[in-house]
């Protein structure tokens, strides 16, 4: 039995188990009194391979069974009721006819049993499914063998959780927020008699926790029916489901968590759903699913950033206009104005509503330059020099707005043309077009109708 345990570790036995064995009743196989005439019959071509799976027992202990198939048509049994009773083996034949693959137990490989056990199984990609057995051994429900080099191949997956933090006892950020993805096509229940629902194969998120703290509670938030599950340091599974009647969200609390890699799963109550869910990790005692309200956390009143084109009126940067203090310049005919300009506004210029012109970039809620125009001229130009893509917004006297993204075509500095413009005072504000940094220019205004922004 060393051997076995050496092949198959408790590691690859969490693996099978998150590869959607399915769970059900019944006790182990039981051998019946002794016949000697019983005999082997060997299946020819076909290749050997070793299968796994786990099962209850009658008595509620997890069993792991590997069964290898020979490629002379002989099988190998081993039965190993896991943590209590001595592993039994058991021998016998197997056979191949199609997809269809029947075994036949035997014996221990000295006494044959009275009554040979035989088992059908149709193949499903690299593994077998049960379709025929004895109900009284195996249970009423089917199960699936697994290929153990497949299993094998999947250990590395449990260390590839789509997310992976480090929290200590005392983490400033407490609740600790994750939004995720639940949901996958693994039953859940093969880890706990208590576990419900479909998980992912790998994590969803991996806690490596260290320090020492009373308690740490985890639980989803969604509008949904997530399911939780955690595996502890130890290899322990915890299973959450729904926490009442009325709440379907799971929660599950760890006493005095233990320093380790917590590996977590969110999940479905059916079967490939995708649920958006905001998994909250708390180490307060107030932090609960009765009290957690998502929309407390930030304080802050709604501010438009994006949206549909048109969604708020021009008046925003009309009335941005008198908020403005810094210096006003008159623009003059002999003498340009240039201003060095640093701008990282919020504010789509595409959400406001100019009628038929359209505006592009990101502004601030107050304009970067204002100049007045008081004596006729036939023309100013408003341009930025930049190494950052950006855009301009002008606002004249009267109202009306003016908008420029690329000055010209391999140019992504702006510029705009004000033709007979109108005396009175203009507001100027730059756009950024990536949010990630602002954008930094010098801004020209002049008279010259030739002037324009360098590439």
């Amino acid at each position: 039995m060393s051997q076995i345990r050496t092949l198959l570790p408790l590691v690859v036995i969490t693996a099978l188990v998150l590869i959607a064995v399915v769970a059900f009743g019944g006790g182990a196989p039981v051998l019946a009194q002794p016949n000697l005439q019983a005999t082997a019959t060997p299946a020819a071509n076909a290749s050997g391979q070793t299968y796994v799976t786990l099962l209850p027992s009658a008595a509620g202990a997890t069993r792991l069974l590997v069964i290898t198939l020979s490629s002379d048509g002989k099988l190998n049994v081993v039965n190993d009721p896991i943590g209590s009773d001595p592993a039994v083996t058991q021998v016998g034949t197997w056979k191949a006819d199609g997809d269809t693959v029947t075994l036949t137990i035997t014996g221990d490989g000295k006494v044959n049993l009275a009554k040979a056990v035989t088992v059908v199984f149709k193949r499903d990609g690299e593994n077998l499914v049960a379709t025929e057995f004895d109900k009284s051994i195996f249970g009423d429900k089917p199960f699936t063998l697994y290929q153990r080099d497949a299993v094998e191949a999947r250990l590395a997956a449990l260390n590839q959780s789509y997310v992976t933090v480090d929290l200590a006892a005392g983490f400033p950020l407490d609740p600790f927020l994750v939004s995720v993805n639940g949901g996958g096509d693994v039953d859940a229940s093969i880890l706990n008699t208590n576990c419900k629902g479909f998980i992912n194969g790998n994590p969803t998120v991996t806690v490596n926790w260290t320090g020492k703290t009373d308690l740490v509670r985890a639980f989803t938030y969604s509008d949904a029916d997530p399911i939780l599950v955690i595996q502890t340091p130890d290899g322990k599974f915890l299973c959450g489901d729904d926490t009442g009647t009325l709440v379907l969200d799971s929660q599950i609390e760890l006493a005095n968590p233990a320093a380790g890699k917590y590996n977590i799963w969110v999940g479905s109550s059916a079967a490939k759903q995708l649920l958006p869910t905001i998994l909250v990790l708390t180490t307060r005692p107030d932090v609960n699913l009765g009290t957690f309200q998502l929309g407390q956390l930030v304080k802050r009143p709604p501010q438009p950033v994006t949206g549909p084109q048109g969604a708020l009126q021009a008046k925003i940067v009309t009335e941005a206009i008198a908020r403005f203090k810094g210096t006003v310049n008159a623009l003059t005919a002999s003498k340009a104005l240039t201003q060095n300009v640093k701008s990282a506004g919020t504010l789509g210029a595409f959400d406001i509503n100019f009628g038929d012109v359209k505006c592009n970039g990101f502004i601030a809620d107050t304009p970067d330059f204002v100049f007045d125009i008081s004596s006729a001229t036939p023309q100013a130009a408003v341009f930025l020099q930049s190494k950052q893509d950006a855009s301009l917004l002008v606002v004249g006297p009267d109202g009306k707005v003016f908008c420029n993204d690329d000055s010209a075509d391999g140019n992504s500095n702006p510029l705009l043309k004000l033709v007979q413009p109108v005396q009175g005072r203009y507001a100027v504000f730059v756009g950024r077009l990536n949010q990630d940094a602002p954008v930094e220019g010098t801004l020209t205004v002049t008279t010259d109708a030739n002037a324009a922004p360098s590439k």
